[in-house]
């Protein structure tokens, strides 16, 4: 009975200009844009509770705003399953993945326009005034004036050889960090990156691109940390590690810090927050890409039997 009914559906769909074949183009295009935007706002409520509540602290960005969103389209696809049947076969993965990828870049849209949507900014002249918890609490402090301690700074050195399209890549990443004087467990911080073409590089090379970047690098936060206003507070989900390692190596004025006392200050420029206005756009250039294709292969090509 099943095999009977696709052939009829088959028949009914026979010939570009057919009623029936509009008919059923526009069925599927609707109820594709209808999952789609269901999903993409469910996510995005559940990324505000996330964000709210503080749900899974631990849990990485990367997995929230890429892992799930895949996940999420490919469940997307797997609802939609049935409606592809009439398709012929050579046609039907192809759709599929169209309204795979659609999704996904809807669903990766949404959860940033509901991050960016759920930011705690706070501005302050001093971060006396303020206690570690109460910091802790926010996303970005922007503060008036702070006062390092730049006799403290420490630093951590992190590499790794990396492939990529023009053979290997040394990627190396300094990690630095200095407390704050008059705030004890704060600590501000910052990261620099550099990378080079390790293809036909030797080790002693290796060892002394890591040795110049070290020397011409290090301590160069006492003088970045100076003239910083605006901070990101570093929580869980962020790259908290090495920041976290370093700070609870150094001795400061209060003596050793505890990890689960520190506070971790990333220093970055007031433009680092994504305006939702961005991913806005991204989203409705995703939907009018996918769905002008799906119309294209749906509608004026010869797929549908």
């Amino acid at each position: 009975m099943e095999l009977l009914k696709r052939k009829n559906d088959r028949s009914l769909l026979d010939g570009k200009n057919n009623p029936e074949r509009k008919r059923f183009v526009s069925a599927i295009l609707g109820k594709t844009l209808l999952y789609i935007v269901a999903v993409a706002m469910a996510f995005a409520f559940i990324i505000l509770a996330w964000e709210k509540y503080d749900w899974l602290p631990y849990v990485k960005d990367i997995i929230r705003g890429v892992i799930i969103p895949i996940l999420l389209g490919g469940l997307t696809v797997f609802l939609l399953r049935h409606e592809f049947d009439v398709l012929k076969d050579k046609w039907k993965p192809f759709v599929m993945l169209v309204v795979f990828l659609t999704s996904t870049f809807v669903f990766v849209n949404a959860g940033l326009i509901a991050q960016s949507a759920s930011i705690k900014v706070m501005k302050v002249d001093s971060i006396t005034t303020l206690s570690n918890e109460e910091i802790k609490r926010v996303d970005y402090l922007q503060i008036e004036r702070v006062e390092p301690d730049t006799s403290s700074c420490k630093y951590l050195l992190d590499d790794a050889i990396e492939p990529s399209r023009n053979g290997r890549m040394q990627k190396l990443l300094l990690y630095q960090v200095c407390p704050l004087k008059d705030k004890k467990g704060v600590f501000v911080c910052t990261r620099t990156k550099e990378t080079h073409h390790a293809k036909w590089a030797s080790q002693s090379k290796l060892e002394q691109w890591k040795k110049d970047f070290v020397n011409r690098e290090k301590g160069s936060i006492k003088k970045t940390a100076l003239s910083a206003h605006f901070f990101k507070v570093i929580h869980q989900s962020d790259d908290l590690e090495p920041y976290q390692f370093i700070a609870s190596t150094c001795t400061t004025r209060y003596g050793i810090i505890s990890t689960k006392d520190l506070v971790l200050l990333k220093i970055c420029q007031p433009n680092t927050i994504n305006g939702w206005v961005d991913n806005v756009l991204y989203l409705f250039c995703s939907l009018l890409v996918g769905f002008s294709v799906l119309i294209i292969t749906l509608r004026f090509s010869d797929c549908v039997l």
